[in-house]
């Protein structure tokens, strides 16, 4: 496995690793936040089943949706991708 360093922490290289990491993160704060994955979705002007994709970790984001998504959530992007210490 490979890893790299990113401001606040370590990050996994590993594509499905990452993806279910941000997957889960994504869950976590959308529920902390009180928001259905349709009005995600709606705030990020993406398909009604847009966030259920990344929740599941089948959407592969390219970085603007990951920026969108962690603007969207009140989040740094780096708190979606940095392994907790």
């Amino acid at each position: 496995m490979i890893q790299c360093a990113l401001g606040k922490g370590i990050v996994t290289v590993d594509p499905k690793l990452l993806l279910n990491r941000i997957a889960l993160r994504v869950l976590k704060r959308r529920q902390q936040l009180g928001l259905s994955q349709r009005a995600l979705s709606a705030k990020l002007g993406m398909a009604s089943n847009g966030v259920a994709r990344i929740e599941s970790g089948e959407s592969n984001l390219t970085v603007q949706t990951l920026c969108m998504v962690a603007e969207a959530l009140g989040m740094e992007v780096e708190d979606l991708l940095v392994e907790e210490s």
